[in-house]
């Protein structure tokens, strides 16, 4: 007689050993390129301004051009995700990348052309991101999930910002702009490594009752259990949601939740992309070299590598995702207002690391609240939803600074309204319930949060 299983309950109680660690580096080397694409346009502006003579709202453009394209493919990814699998998605966004890259570097000569390209290229990274969240958290350790998922996703996404600053200071400036993008091509070979090593999601073929693929993956996580595995049947994981519903997103068990996400995002990410897009040029409006603020961007990259993996250790040691961004919000306001009031080189250094360790830390955090808040069946939707509208937030941070710029270019102005928009996030944050989606507990059915 066979043992019958329940493959989510077997995912969420493994030990961490090989199978986390090849598939941790991996998805670590997929985030190292998309960390290093999206922030590199900070430094490709100061070079290509000395060419184009781009006017502050030109380059506030410029910047949110791949940030529209950013919600383009959050959106796009969680109508495809839940319908053709996190795997092949994931394999067509990583090509797409590097198609733009190449295109970046041979083809592009104006601000236009620029734009257009980098919006293509936000495309692919908006398929990214949320799509690695997702695969992350789905094969998370339960009693580990913040620090593995914060971990797996934050190293190598921080790596690849500080990397894009490293290249803009080097070959950047030696070789020209780009150069920049030459390096970002290099995603080819991470796009060909995936295609042969990379899981697909086990929620996802649960849900499809794709049992073969399930034993076959559960062997290769947990190979002490293989001779059960071989003989085991699997719990039906019945599907009660009518997926890619966005009325399903506002239904009474998720409304809460989902107005924090989309509404805490937006003003997250307007800060995180208003920050890293600016910061080099008003830093050099301070008086730094172009190569010092450069420094400055690769700073605040390294300190948010400290702060994804200290907001995470931080939220499972309290348990609870809510107390842990609320924190780390009004600490990166307070960072902010700091920057705002001191224009000392040391004192610039000290905010700026701060403000990278807090309000990236605080939206480590937050990613795992949004994907933790719908089951595995509207998952892919509810991510592709609340990232695309988290987006339009990022679009706005670049753009509303161009144009602030335009009308007032004091920097302890932007850094003022960046405080702001931290506090509203910590308000927001904080009115989740007690009960946050610390967990998703996986049973017959995924019809509800956890509580």
């Amino acid at each position: 007689m066979s043992t019958s299983i329940n493959p989510l309950e077997e995912v969420g109680s493994a030990p961490i050993g090989k199978f986390h660690w090849t598939f941790g580096i991996l998805i670590g080397f997929v985030m190292l390129f998309d960390g290093y694409d999206l922030f590199n346009a900070a430094y490709v502006i100061p070079l290509v301004a000395k060419t184009w003579k781009p006017d502050p709202t030109t380059i506030g453009i410029m910047l949110s051009s791949g940030i529209v394209g950013l919600s383009l493919g959050s959106v796009l990814q969680g109508l495809l995700a839940d319908r053709f699998g996190r795997r092949k998605v994931l394999l067509w966004a990583l090509f797409l990348l590097t198609a733009c890259n190449l295109c970046l570097a041979a083809l592009v000569n104006s601000p236009l052309s620029f734009a257009v390209s980098r919006m293509v290229l936000g495309t692919a990274l908006g398929m990214i991101t949320p799509l690695v969240i997702t695969y992350i958290n789905e094969w998370a350790p339960k009693k580990k999930s913040n620090t593995f998922t914060i971990w797996t996703f934050q190293v190598g996404f921080s790596i690849g910002g500080i990397l894009a600053g490293v290249i803009g200071i080097t070959m950047g400036q030696q070789l020209g702009w780009q150069s920049i993008y030459v390096v970002g091509s290099a995603s080819l070979l991470v796009a060909i490594y995936a295609y042969y090593r990379l899981p697909e999601s086990i929620q996802y073929l649960a849900v499809r009752e794709d049992h073969e693929n399930i034993r076959k993956l559960l062997i290769s996580l947990r190979p002490e259990r293989t001779e059960l595995y071989r003989n085991a049947s699997f719990t039906r994981i019945r599907s009660e949601e009518k997926r890619g519903s966005i009325k399903t997103l506002l239904a009474p068990a998720y409304r809460r939740a989902t107005l924090i996400n989309w509404v805490a995002g937006f003003l997250s990410l307007f800060c995180i992309h208003g920050l890293t897009g600016w910061l080099p040029s008003m830093v050099i409006q301070r008086g730094e070299a172009i190569s010092s603020a450069f420094g400055y961007g690769s700073l605040i990259m390294l300190a948010s590598l400290f702060g994804g993996v200290s907001s995470g250790w931080f939220a499972d040691r309290v348990g609870s995702r809510v107390r842990a961004m609320v924190v780390w919000y009004v600490a990166a306001a307070i960072a902010m207002v700091a920057l705002a009031m001191f224009s000392e080189r040391y004192m610039m250094i000290v905010f700026v690391a701060a403000a990278g360790f807090f309000v990236f830390g605080a939206q480590a955090v937050l990613n795992n609240f949004q994907v933790m808040s719908y089951p595995t069946e509207v998952r892919g939707t509810g991510m592709g939803i609340a990232v695309g509208i988290n987006r339009v937030g990022g679009i706005m941070g670049p753009f509303l600074i161009g144009l602030l710029h335009t009308i007032s270019p004091d920097p302890s102005v932007t850094f003022s309204g960046l405080a702001v928009a931290l506090m509203l996030a910590a308000l927001f944050v904080s009115l989740s319930k007690r009960t946050d989606p610390q967990t998703l507990i996986a049973g017959k059915t995924n019809s509800a949060p956890a509580k």
